[in-house]
């Protein structure tokens, strides 16, 4: 086994469109059943992890001189013993490597972690061969992030560098023949993606804790590569490579601050070099907060990009995405990052279509109105025509006016005043 390769696919999916179950009662299950039915050992939100075992709550303290955070975990009921829990506490490494990196890396004002799923291992197949797949789930700024490794089954190694190379090795679009939780003797058959899959168990587990209240319907995903190896030498030839391009899609740049690591981000992918191969975690859960936010950046443009009815959205999520490019309290390489993201040409390209959409959806907006105006304005025209007609019979009771004589005069007038009206609605307004 090559120690020094770690490589994780990751994706972002969220969830744009959920449809309202019509069935008023619908008998739920207990929340430690549907842990148990859909594999899950455990979820961690508010410092509460919960399991089929019982609830715990998990105490962090930062020591800002070491610049470390320690976590425990005691018990919510007096009466449980936490050496129970021993077997769920030793499933939390992830969970609190990836808390302590977001504790030291990010703001939870601007990038805030959910909660953290922890999903139990499962065999995939691909054509012929058998993969096993190591699950990282949690939520950023309520997308959900899925990060994965895969080891193939039969050598019990994990994929190195020149394993994932072009769309061939990129296991985010390959599509699964079926899969399998160990302890299951059955295969499920499948025609879906690896992140598919993952998702699909997550959104039928909150959906069947709601009692099925809310369905998914419809989502935007994204999908990210990360790539750790100290046997990289050509960092933009590898990058070529990986994404199957000529040459890299932006500038390449090292965003790390220290000596830890050289972390290089592209569109879609990065490569963490020149770390300690003995000391993986640190580069490798710094990594997956930092793709994570990178991640959600470019799908909150993609999912704006697909609003097609709300002008006032679409310009408030965008406020909202420059925003939080301005995140106050974060260290420098989180700040690299971001102002990398910024200047890619995924970013710029997605933010000049947001600025051509509010300004078509404005106009669209003004056309509507200008419209809704003429039709008042037709409708105004009709009374007045109405009630000028109507008094007609005082003029001829009145001043014996004959009653032909003054209709054909009021009819003339207004034909005359409504071809002038109509022909500078025209040119104000040509599209009407």
């Amino acid at each position: 086994m090559n120690k020094t390769d770690t490589i994780i696919f990751m994706s972002a999916y969220e969830t744009t469109k959920y449809s309202k179950s019509r069935q008023i009662f619908r008998k739920t299950s207990t929340l430690s059943t549907l842990l148990d039915k859909h594999h899950l050992s455990y979820i961690l939100k508010d410092n509460k992890l919960i399991s089929s075992k019982g609830a715990l709550e998990l105490c962090a303290e930062y020591d800002y001189i070491q610049q470390s955070t320690a976590f425990s975990f005691s018990t919510i009921n007096e009466k449980s013993d936490i050496d129970n829990f021993e077997g769920i506490i030793k499933q939390t490494g992830s969970c609190i490597k990836l808390l302590h990196a977001q504790s030291v890396l990010s703001d939870p004002v601007y990038f805030n972690i959910d909660f953290i799923i922890s999903m139990d291992q499962f065999l995939v197949y691909i054509g012929e061969r058998a993969f096993q797949i190591d699950p990282v789930i949690f939520s950023l700024n309520r997308a959900l992030i899925i990060a994965f490794e895969v080891i193939d089954f039969e050598t019990d190694n994990p994929l190195k560098k020149d394993d994932v190379l072009g769309k061939l090795g990129n296991y985010n679009l390959l599509t699964v023949n079926g899969y399998q939780y160990f302890g299951e003797a059955s295969i499920t058959t499948a025609n879906n993606k690896i992140s598919e899959i993952i998702y699909n168990n997550i959104s039928s587990f909150f959906s069947e804790m709601t009692g099925k209240k809310f369905v998914p319907e419809d989502y935007s995903f994204i999908h990210n590569t990360l790539v750790l190896s100290n046997d990289i030498d050509d960092i933009a030839g590898y990058f070529c490579k990986l994404i199957g391009t000529k040459e890299i899609p932006s500038p390449l740049v090292n965003i790390s601050t220290t000596e830890n690591y050289q972390y290089y981000p592209q569109d879609g992918s990065c490569v963490i070099t020149k770390y300690n191969s003995d000391d993986v975690s640190l580069p490798l859960y710094n990594g997956i907060l930092f793709e994570a936010i990178k991640m959600y950046v470019y799908l909150t443009q993609i999912i704006n990009l697909e609003i097609t009815s709300d002008a006032n959205k679409v310009m408030r999520n965008d406020l909202y995405l420059e925003n939080l490019f301005f995140a106050p309290h974060v260290p420098i390489e989180t700040h690299n990052l971001l102002n990398y993201v910024y200047k890619t040409n995924s970013f710029q390209h997605h933010k000049e279509a947001t600025r051509l959409k509010i300004s078509y959806m404005t106009a669209e907006n003004d056309s509507k109105k200008s419209r809704n105006g003429v039709l008042l304005n037709i409708l105004l025209y009709i009374v007045s025509l109405i009630g000028a007609i109507g008094t007609l019979d005082t003029l001829e009771d009145q001043l014996s006016i004959p009653f032909e004589y003054s209709f054909s005069v009021v009819i003339l007038i207004f034909l005359v005043l409504g071809i002038v009206w109509g022909i500078i609605e025209w040119h104000q307004n040509k599209r009407f």
